[in-house]
């Protein structure tokens, strides 16, 4: 990694975490509830990671449906430190909620975090023998940059272009529906995160070559490929035309989506369900979330 990428990136974390102020991400309590932290597990390259898995007390031989969450921060920051509130209140819910970590931009690119997530999602699969589970109700979330990589992990799944171009296996595990929160869908577009991040994201070498192709999002083997999304944006998230751009392709396309737009109401900043998930209107989106997971089990 050259210095002028590392300036870049620094600069850029840090107006990151001015916009989302995301060194002050609310909790809730974790009453009625188990919480295993900072589980241990290995990617497919033997790096270590860590997840945090958040289980409902419930009566012995209740099936619990499963929630895998990945979090946000632009692909360069960020941690799962940032959704432990939202995983509460997912699993306050009655999911059983994985929340994955993956490795983060200059130190890798983007094809690594693609695979770690999907490393991670095996674990999960594997993981979950030793719970009461509904395998008939697999859930993904994920916020901003968590996102991304969803839709893209999710395509991976049934894309063998998208996984040549990636260059690594997709995830074992099926997920029936997505909740995606204030996404960052377009990486390449004439703004900040196309202009300054790009190229740290993809690099600069075959497999940037490669990948050109997929790098917008409303690509047919991506937009054809991935499950049911629920989609939320409000006027203040600054990647609410993102949000609202990817929507109205999946609907020109027909591909089964609903999308929540929360108004103008200034204090609805990017990734607010998950940052502040306390708010009543956090609390609205969850419950859309839930409801529209409800809807798409498998028959």
């Amino acid at each position: 990694m050259g210095l002028i990428e590392n300036i870049i990136i620094s600069a850029t974390k840090f107006k990151l975490r001015k916009s989302l102020n995301m060194g002050d991400a609310k909790e809730i309590s974790s009453e009625g509830l188990k919480e295993y932290r900072d589980v241990s597990y290995y990617n497919r390259s033997g790096k270590e990671l860590m997840m945090d898995i958040f289980e409902p007390i419930v009566e012995k031989g209740t099936e619990l449906p499963v929630i895998v969450n990945i979090h946000g921060g632009g692909l360069i920051g960020g941690s799962k430190i940032l959704s432990v509130g939202f995983c509460r209140q997912l699993a306050k819910r009655g999911y059983l909620v994985f929340s994955l970590e993956y490795r983060l931009i200059p130190a890798i690119r983007v094809y690594e975090q693609f695979d770690d997530v999907c490393a991670g999602m095996d674990c999960v699969g594997r993981k979950l023998v030793d719970f009461d589970v509904d395998f008939t109700r697999i859930y993904m979330v994920a916020e901003s940059a968590g996102a991304y990589l969803a839709t893209y992990v999710a395509a991976m799944k049934k894309s063998e272009a998208l996984q040549k171009a990636i260059g690594y296996k997709p995830t074992n595990m099926v997920f029936r529906a997505m909740g995606l929160i204030c996404g960052m869908f377009y990486t390449t577009r004439k703004d900040m995160l196309g202009y300054f991040l790009s190229r740290s994201i993809y690099g600069k070498d075959a497999r940037s070559q490669a990948m050109a192709e997929y790098t917008n999002p409303e690509h047919p083997e991506i937009i054809y490929n991935i499950p049911p999304c629920y989609l939320i944006t409000s006027k203040a998230d600054m990647l609410e035309r993102y949000t609202l751009d990817f929507a109205g392709e999946l609907g020109n396309k027909g591909i089964e989506h609903y999308l929540r737009h929360m108004g103008s109401d200034p204090k609805l900043l990017h990734a607010f369900p998950v940052l502040d998930p306390g708010l009543p209107e956090s609390e609205r989106v969850i419950d859309e979330i839930v409801g529209w997971f409800e809807k798409h089990v498998q028959r």
